[in-house]
């Protein structure tokens, strides 16, 4: 989705929420939780680091869900948050599905598919979500993912010789970057990071 947290149409969200929340003092609740979150837009968007906006954010693509299931009936679909895989042999019912998707979303949803990750591929060029590109028989993390954490170790070395993080600390956030990366085929790249890693803990001692 383009700017999806940004672009929620709070009113859309309620009247979904109000289908399965009959209780009125629990929908008051959500309402000023929404109001309350400042936005570019009045009426638009959810705080990005609120639980509640997560748990949200999968309810309003819910719809979504229900009318590519049901509607579309497409046999092959995946979703996570706003990010969402269609496969299918073939191309010309891809092409439908997209066009009748892009239309749901902004009659019923006034949500907008984004016009660069919205494409139709070949699946052995592999499938980018959650931080892997993903193939038929293995999974790669994705250059962005690598130069990110690179930079998280360079920040790591710089607040390690200023004594503003403990080793402890940095080791805790590299064992659940490395227990995330494991799901992928990361041997050689997670073995360069634990290298560096470990270079800069030598360094500091």
């Amino acid at each position: 989705m383009k700017h999806y947290f940004e672009t929620i149409d709070q009113e859309v969200l309620l009247s979904i929420l109000k289908k399965r929340i009959k209780d009125d003092e629990l929908l008051w609740l959500i309402k000023t939780i929404l109001a309350n979150h400042k936005t570019q837009e009045t009426g638009k968007g959810m705080p990005l680091c609120n639980l509640t906006s997560q748990f949200f954010a999968n309810v309003y693509l819910g719809e979504l869900d229900n009318f590519v299931k049901h509607e579309l009936r497409a046999k092959y679909y995946l979703r996570y948050v706003d990010d969402f895989i269609i496969l299918g042999r073939n191309r010309k019912l891809l092409e439908e599905y997209k066009m009748k998707i892009s239309g749901f979303l902004k009659t019923e949803l006034k949500l907008e598919l984004h016009p660069q990750k919205s494409s139709i591929i070949p699946l052995r060029r592999g499938v980018t979500l959650l931080g892997f590109r993903a193939f038929c028989h293995f999974r790669l993390l994705k250059r962005s993912n690598q130069k990110r954490i690179e930079k998280r170790l360079r920040k790591f070395r710089e607040k390690l010789a200023w004594g503003e993080i403990s080793r402890e600390h940095i080791l805790l956030s590299m064992a659940g970057w490395d227990g995330y990366a494991k799901m992928g085929n990361t041997y050689n790249p997670r073995k360069k990071i634990w290298c560096k890693l470990q270079a800069i803990l030598q360094a500091q001692k």
